[in-house]
Protein backbone atom coordinates (compact mmCIF):
# COMPACT_ATOMS: atom_id res chain seq x y z
CA UNK A 1 0.00 0.00 0.00
CA UNK A 2 1.08 3.54 -0.67
CA UNK A 3 0.35 6.26 1.87
CA UNK A 4 0.00 10.00 1.28
CA UNK A 5 2.37 10.85 4.14
CA UNK A 6 4.38 9.39 6.99
CA UNK A 7 1.54 10.49 9.27
CA UNK A 8 -0.98 8.33 7.38
CA UNK A 9 1.36 5.33 7.37
CA UNK A 10 2.03 5.64 11.12
CA UNK A 11 -1.69 6.02 11.77
CA UNK A 12 -2.32 2.79 9.85
CA UNK A 13 0.44 0.89 11.65
CA UNK A 14 0.19 2.24 15.19
CA UNK A 15 -2.83 4.54 15.44
CA UNK A 16 -6.38 3.87 16.56
CA UNK A 17 -8.77 1.85 14.43
CA UNK A 18 -9.52 3.89 11.32
CA UNK A 19 -10.56 3.80 7.68
CA UNK A 20 -8.28 5.02 4.91
CA UNK A 21 -9.31 6.11 1.41
CA UNK A 22 -7.15 6.98 -1.60
CA UNK A 23 -6.44 10.53 -2.65
CA UNK A 24 -6.50 11.47 -6.37
CA UNK A 25 -3.04 9.95 -6.81
CA UNK A 26 -4.05 6.64 -5.24
CA UNK A 27 -2.19 7.24 -1.96
CA UNK A 28 -4.04 6.29 1.21
CA UNK A 29 -5.09 8.93 3.74
CA UNK A 30 -6.92 8.70 7.02
CA UNK A 31 -10.63 9.26 6.34
CA UNK A 32 -11.69 11.00 9.57
CA UNK A 33 -15.41 11.32 8.78
CA UNK A 34 -15.90 7.64 7.93
CA UNK A 35 -13.68 6.58 10.83
CA UNK A 36 -15.67 8.64 13.36
CA UNK A 37 -18.96 7.29 12.04
CA UNK A 38 -17.75 3.70 12.31
CA UNK A 39 -16.45 4.25 15.85
CA UNK A 40 -20.04 5.14 16.78
CA UNK A 41 -21.41 2.00 15.11
CA UNK A 42 -18.78 -0.54 16.15
CA UNK A 43 -18.12 -0.76 19.89
CA UNK A 44 -14.61 -1.03 21.23
CA UNK A 45 -12.31 -2.85 21.53
CA UNK A 46 -11.35 -2.84 17.88
CA UNK A 47 -9.05 -5.73 17.09
CA UNK A 48 -6.05 -4.86 14.94
CA UNK A 49 -6.55 -6.62 11.62
CA UNK A 50 -5.46 -4.81 8.45
CA UNK A 51 -7.51 -5.30 5.32
CA UNK A 52 -8.44 -3.80 1.98
CA UNK A 53 -12.03 -3.69 0.70
CA UNK A 54 -14.10 -2.41 -2.18
CA UNK A 55 -17.20 -0.56 -0.97
CA UNK A 56 -20.13 -0.42 -3.39
CA UNK A 57 -22.47 2.42 -2.48
CA UNK A 58 -26.03 1.09 -2.25
CA UNK A 59 -27.61 4.32 -3.56
CA UNK A 60 -25.37 4.96 -6.57
CA UNK A 61 -23.51 1.72 -7.28
CA UNK A 62 -20.22 3.65 -7.28
CA UNK A 63 -17.28 1.68 -5.91
CA UNK A 64 -14.42 2.96 -3.79
CA UNK A 65 -11.40 1.52 -2.01
CA UNK A 66 -11.39 1.28 1.78
CA UNK A 67 -8.30 0.20 3.65
CA UNK A 68 -8.36 -0.30 7.40
CA UNK A 69 -6.28 -1.38 10.33
CA UNK A 70 -9.42 -2.88 11.96
CA UNK A 71 -11.60 -4.93 9.58
CA UNK A 72 -14.67 -4.66 11.82
CA UNK A 73 -14.95 -1.00 10.83
CA UNK A 74 -15.04 -1.76 7.11
CA UNK A 75 -17.42 -4.70 7.47
CA UNK A 76 -20.03 -2.61 9.31
CA UNK A 77 -20.57 -0.05 6.52
CA UNK A 78 -24.23 1.07 6.75
CA UNK A 79 -24.69 2.45 3.22
CA UNK A 80 -23.17 -0.17 1.00
CA UNK A 81 -21.73 -3.62 0.52
CA UNK A 82 -18.07 -4.35 1.16
CA UNK A 83 -15.99 -7.07 -0.40
CA UNK A 84 -12.54 -7.95 0.90
CA UNK A 85 -9.74 -7.85 -1.66
CA UNK A 86 -6.44 -9.75 -1.59
CA UNK A 87 -4.37 -6.55 -1.75
CA UNK A 88 -4.49 -2.81 -2.39
CA UNK A 89 -3.49 -2.95 -6.05
CA UNK A 90 -6.28 -5.43 -6.83
CA UNK A 91 -8.84 -3.22 -5.08
CA UNK A 92 -7.63 -0.10 -6.87
CA UNK A 93 -7.71 -1.82 -10.28
CA UNK A 94 -11.25 -3.05 -9.63
CA UNK A 95 -12.48 0.42 -8.68
CA UNK A 96 -10.75 2.10 -11.60
CA UNK A 97 -12.28 -0.41 -14.03
CA UNK A 98 -15.77 1.03 -13.38
CA UNK A 99 -14.89 4.20 -15.31
CA UNK A 100 -15.04 3.98 -19.12
CA UNK A 101 -12.26 6.53 -19.70
CA UNK A 102 -8.95 5.82 -18.02
CA UNK A 103 -7.34 8.65 -16.09
CA UNK A 104 -4.09 9.89 -17.58
CA UNK A 105 -1.19 11.64 -15.92
CA UNK A 106 -2.57 14.94 -17.21
CA UNK A 107 -5.71 14.53 -15.10
CA UNK A 108 -4.01 15.97 -12.02
CA UNK A 109 -2.61 19.43 -11.54
CA UNK A 110 1.12 19.87 -10.93
CA UNK A 111 0.47 20.66 -7.24
CA UNK A 112 -1.37 17.40 -6.72
CA UNK A 113 -5.01 18.44 -6.93
CA UNK A 114 -7.41 18.17 -9.84
CA UNK A 115 -6.33 20.10 -12.90
CA UNK A 116 -8.49 23.27 -13.02
CA UNK A 117 -8.32 23.19 -16.83
CA UNK A 118 -8.29 19.53 -17.88
CA UNK A 119 -7.96 18.61 -21.52
CA UNK A 120 -11.29 17.66 -23.11
CA UNK A 121 -12.04 13.96 -23.35
CA UNK A 122 -12.91 12.78 -26.83
CA UNK A 123 -15.13 9.72 -26.94
CA UNK A 124 -15.30 7.49 -30.02
CA UNK A 125 -18.44 7.86 -32.11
Amino acid sequence: MRFASVFDERAFLDGPAALFTPDPRGNLRVDPERSREMWLLVPEPHSREPGVFVLTDSATGVQMVLATNACALALAQPRGAVERQPDYDTALARVRSQWPVALSGSATHERGGPDPHPAPVVLPE
